[in-house]
């Protein structure tokens, strides 16, 4: 099937920014760079939905030899450059660390014997390169469709620009589904090595015109799936047919499923300032305004406090809000939007905390810029803290608050 007349515009349109090396959207780099350097020995050891917070060159098992690798990729991406530039960088960057040929590498947990690594073969540059900023533009452009899909609630799979292309993948392409219907989540192109495919976002009036066109459906095509066995890992994942193993994720969904567990994960073991510092670059970003949007639920840092965990007797301090919630609050209070959830860790910092008697909650009240923040905290069943609400008071709700909560305190007490 050919490209329609929209399609071809748009696809002009992105490629002649890249070409003319336009800074990208935010979501991309946000992806890329919240990704942590984790040096593997094969690329099996980093897995599925893994690739969504963990950053890996298979063979490379120096964390300064891929550092050195992000930050050309890094470059690449905003810059909007492509791999030859790519290629230049990074052979100057790895020529005086000895990595630029061949390179005996060992494995580190001992599994298999010792392999030859040399980034000076096209190829296998060339795919450490397109693997992750194909991964990257689909985790920002995920991010978008979840931003505007109340107007725009439709994807169409869209045919590849590759010279070669998989027969399972031309017989997806004409495929219309809602943004979050469930094929999504192992069908969101790249579905492989070197996969070209792509997605395009349409309207109601939009979806309805092509669907009466030939070479559209709302049925996509089944080939059915198969157990892949990680060679590494012995673990056994059902892959949809059509899909290379390892890429029946989708980047953008992922990294909303995981990015939670990553941090809450690293920040509960790490120290208050490195905490702090990883969630405040967190909600600089763009991530946020995703996750309001998902149909699932998740969960993300906001802050470390360690008085919280003290007083509300936690299991750790950090902060952490459903998405649900800032979905609700940003719609309800005109004076409160995502980026209000960033000012968190500054109104724990700065307020006024009430003792109302109840361990399971706090009010924290807080005055910055002008605006009165109203914060209140909750210990969950499972003893972690959540923000349970946030909002933009008065001076006279915060007089309020102050009552009632002395008065709960006081019938408590007796």
């Amino acid at each position: 099937m050919q490209l329609t007349r929209q399609q071809q515009v748009q696809l002009i349109a992105s490629l002649a920014a890249v070409k003319r090396g336009m800074t990208p959207p935010p979501e991309i780099l946000d992806y890329f760079r919240l990704k942590e350097l984790t040096p593997r020995f094969s690329w099996l050891d980093v897995w599925g939905e893994e690739h969504a917070h963990a950053f890996t060159v298979a063979g490379v098992t120096e964390t300064r030899v891929l550092s050195e690798f992000k930050a050309a990729i890094d470059k690449a991406l905003s810059s909007g450059t492509g791999f030859e530039a790519f290629k230049a960088d990074i052979q100057a960057r790895l020529t005086p660390r000895g990595w630029w040929g061949p390179k005996v590498v060992s494995d580190p947990t001992g599994k298999w014997k010792d392999k030859v690594v040399d980034f000076t073969r096209p190829h296998r540059l060339e795919t450490t390169f397109w693997s992750n900023v194909r991964s990257a533009r689909a985790a920002g452009q995920w991010n978008r469709i979840q931003r505007t899909k109340s107007s725009r609630p439709y994807l169409v799979y869209v045919r590849s620009v590759a010279e070669r292309k998989r027969p399972e993948h031309l017989a997806w392409v004409g495929t219309i589904l809602p943004v979050d219907h469930p094929w999504w989540q192992s069908h969101f192109p790249p579905n492989g090595w070197g996969c070209k495919c792509g997605v395009q976002q349409l309207d109601q009036e939009d979806r309805d015109q092509y669907l009466q066109q030939d070479g559209y459906s709302d049925q996509p095509q089944d080939f059915g799936a198969a157990d892949y066995v990680n060679k590494r890992s012995g673990e056994v994942t059902r892959v949809p047919r059509g899909i290379d193993p390892g890429w029946q994720t989708n980047p953008g969904l992922a990294r909303a499923r995981t990015l939670v567990k990553q941090l809450a994960d690293t920040l509960a073991a790490v120290d208050a300032d490195r905490a702090r510092h990883t969630i405040a670059k967190l909600w600089q970003g763009n991530w946020p305004r995703a996750l309001a949007k998902l149909n699932e639920r998740v969960h993300l840092p906001v802050a470390a406090s360690k008085r919280a965990a003290e007083e509300m007797q936690a299991k750790c301090d950090v902060v952490v809000v459903a998405n649900d919630v800032t979905a609700a609050k940003t719609g309800k209070h005109a004076a409160v939007d995502i980026s209000s959830f960033g000012q968190v860790q500054n109104i724990l910092e700065t307020g006024e905390w009430l003792d109302g008697g109840d361990r399971s909650i706090r009010h924290v009240l807080a005055v910055i810029d002008g605006v009165h923040w109203v914060l209140v905290l909750r210990r969950s069943p499972t003893g972690y803290l959540q923000v349970r609400t946030l909002f933009a008071a008065d001076a006279k709700r915060h007089r309020d608050i102050r009552r009632r909560e002395d008065r709960f305190k006081s019938e408590r007490d007796d």
